[in-house]
């Protein structure tokens, strides 16, 4: 699921400062830049089931480059424009499957974000929680799932802030580490004129590793560019989060909203991809209840 988080917010309003923006513009700018840093890291767990790094206390670094420049934000998306919900992407579809390590599944949360500079790293309050792993196979191997296209929202003081979520790749995933990379355009809107404020890409890689005690550090490198795709930021951000567990993974056959049957998605993919000795046994009581179910189709006829 990224951290744009208060300290970064401190660059976005450094930009807007010296940038000639309408008063009344500019606070809603600011509004929606700071409250942004507090709920990104939750939008990103709904991409893949929504899930998420650079240099860690160990001195680990993150493999891979960030992109020196980006693909321009869409027409519809650019400053100025007018937005109306019609423009979200429709049609969100699970992309794909893929297996997370033991460490990785469950419920985490995390409390406060790491930002590295130049200077030395400041911590900043970021209280996010997250669930990771949608279905296990029959060996118990835990997967979870992409979804795109897919957004998230988020109301500030007079306008409301989207993240439309294009592209989430695993780059990695072995019993040491997880890597992904995220891309997404992050646009703000006035909610009386609809107008866009604001328009820009973000590029995000990422990594996670265990810690002692059923904790995983996250590390990211965080870019942003502006809706022409030219990089806002010198360097890439360098960020840290502590995930702390809250709960063990338990399968999840439906989502709240009833879009995805993640039960049937998951054994259809296994088929599919050519791994159907790997779809689990039903339970005794999924068992018991099909049982019934036939007997009572067989009466009513």
């Amino acid at each position: 699921m990224s951290k744009i988080s208060i300290a970064s917010s401190r660059y976005n309003l450094e930009v807007l400062r010296h940038t000639k923006i309408p008063k009344a513009t500019l606070k809603k700018l600011a509004s929606s830049i700071l409250l942004r840093g507090l709920y990104t890291l939750y939008l990103l767990c709904t991409i893949s089931s929504l899930s998420w790094f650079t240099e860690s206390a160990h001195g680990q670094v993150l493999q891979g480059g960030i992109e020196e420049r980006a693909t321009p934000v869409q027409d519809k998306f650019r400053i100025g424009s007018i937005f109306s919900d019609d423009l979200l992407p429709g049609n969100h579809k699970i992309k794909e499957w893929y297996k997370l390590p033991t460490w990785l599944t469950g419920g985490f949360e995390s409390k406060t974000l790491k930002l590295t500079t130049l200077l030395g790293a400041i911590e900043s309050k970021n209280e996010t929680t997250c669930i990771r792993g949608l279905q296990a196979d029959k060996n118990g191997t835990v997967w979870d799932a992409v979804i795109i296209p897919n957004y998230a929202r988020v109301k500030t003081v007079g306008a409301t802030d989207f993240d439309i979520f294009e592209e989430y790749k695993v780059l990695e995933t072995t019993p040491e580490k997880f890597r992904c990379e995220i891309k997404y355009t992050a646009i703000t809107v006035d909610d009386q004129s609809h107008k866009i404020l604001r328009a820009e890409k973000r590029s995000e890689l990422q990594e996670l590793v265990p810690a002692a005690d059923e904790k995983v550090v996250e590390y990211s490198k965080q870019m942003r560019y502006d809706q022409d795709g030219k990089p806002l930021m010198r360097r890439a951000k360098k960020l840290e989060v502590m995930l702390l567990p809250i709960s063990k993974f338990k399968p999840l056959d439906q989502s709240p909203g009833g879009t995805f049957n993640y039960k049937e998605e998951f054994r259809s993919y296994l088929t599919e991809s050519g791994q159907a000795d790997l779809i689990p046994e039903e339970s005794k009581d999924t068992q018991r209840a099909k049982v019934t179910e036939e007997a009572k189709a067989v009466e009513s006829k």
